[in-house]
């Protein structure tokens, strides 16, 4: 098995090449710059960035858009668009956004 470590270079290069794919896809704070962002996710592990970057693939492979997959989620659970539950989903992370989806799907 493969390490993290081997796993970035063989894929991506180097850490900072993923981490230049990351920087325009990846959530950040309303005044976080690019460069702020970059410096951030470099001092991540590679194990995390490796599994960042899964997500954001299965994202955008399955709903396109976090937006796409909070209105997914939404009709599944109520069958409905509702904005209240639209609004408290967009503050949740992509993570638990697509393990939300992952449980309805298997309902």
């Amino acid at each position: 098995m493969a390490t993290p470590l081997h796993t970035v270079k063989e894929q991506f290069g180097s850490k900072e090449a993923l981490v230049a794919k990351l920087v325009p896809i990846v959530e950040r704070g309303e005044a976080e710059s690019d460069a702020d962002l970059s410096e951030r996710l470099l001092r991540v592990s590679n194990r995390k960035l490796l599994r960042l970057w899964a997500r954001q693939e299965k994202l955008l492979a399955g709903a396109g858009s976090r937006d796409a997959l909070v209105d997914k989620v939404v009709s599944a659970k109520l069958g409905r668009a509702d904005a209240d539950l639209k609004a408290k989903l967009l503050g949740y992370s992509t993570g638990r956004l697509l393990s939300m989806e992952w449980g309805l799907d298997r309902k």
